[in-house]
């Protein structure tokens, strides 16, 4: 994700004096966002649902994070991030950027979903960036391995380095990793296909995140169902018409 600054000439023509992260406009996706946004929309909505009825929990996906307010160009778009102990509904309202000097937190959680105009930038720089700001897990999703060279890796940020947080194997052979900020386990699963796809399930309970996407899904194969059984009553019904035609009683 980049930002485009095109406010900054317009601000200074009109005599506004306004800090450099106030100038900066929104952030514009990738050319090839269309690989990242599946994963994002399941991931990001689940975690935007745990969390919709605590105002003090800021989840935000796409949007500029400003880490050093006294250094223009310090600003960074995560795909996905999230503070705790913040007025998230202010921050909603009236920022155009989350501030880290402002609001006193660091994210306890960052996102990353791959795509390969972005991919190097994920594994180098951005990294480097969150380690800094004191981001206390980074986690990276590649539905197929390919542009982060592995599908899931979690990180815990531990004196100012990040550890990687252990992979577990599940009996169906899906890859699970717990994230402790979150309270979610993160699982890569691949399906009959051969299409991988991540699921998130709640590291307490055991229960799996439901989200509009997952929930839309399941409608369309429900009504899928109905209708090949709609279908198969009719073929049937046929069938037995044309046997009772065929050998009933002939007039």
């Amino acid at each position: 994700m980049a930002t485009v600054n095109r406010n900054e000439a317009s601000a200074a023509q009109a005599g506004v004096k306004a800090p450099w992260y106030d100038l900066i406009d929104d952030p514009v996706p990738p050319e090839d966002a269309m690989q990242q946004d599946d994963t994002l929309h399941y991931i990001m909505s689940g975690i935007r649902a745990r969390y919709e009825d605590d105002p003090t929990v800021l989840v935000s996906d796409e949007t500029n994070l400003i880490y050093d307010s006294a250094r223009p160009g310090s600003v960074v778009v995560p795909d996905g991030y999230v503070v705790f102990g913040v007025d998230a509904r202010t921050i909603k309202r009236g920022r155009r950027s989350y501030r880290i000097e402002e609001w006193g937190q660091p994210p306890a959680f960052v996102l990353e979903a791959a795509s390969e105009s972005t991919a190097s930038n994920d594994l180098g720089r951005k990294r480097e960036i969150y380690a800094a700001m004191g981001a206390g897990e980074y986690w990276r999703l590649d539905r197929t391995g390919e542009y982060y060279g592995e599908p899931l890796v979690g990180e815990r940020l531990i004196n100012g380095e990040y550890q990687r947080l252990e992979l577990h194997t599940a009996e169906n052979g899906d890859v699970w990793a717990r994230s402790e900020a979150l309270g979610l386990d993160f699982y890569y699963h691949v399906d009959e296909d051969g299409f991988g796809e991540f699921l998130l399930r709640d590291s307490v309970t055991g229960e799996w995140i439901n989200t509009l996407g997952r929930e839309a899904s399941a409608r369309r194969a429900e009504a899928a169902r109905a209708d090949n059984a709609e279908a198969e009553v009719r073929r049937l019904r046929q069938r037995l018409h044309e046997l009772g035609h065929t050998d009933g009683p002939q007039s």
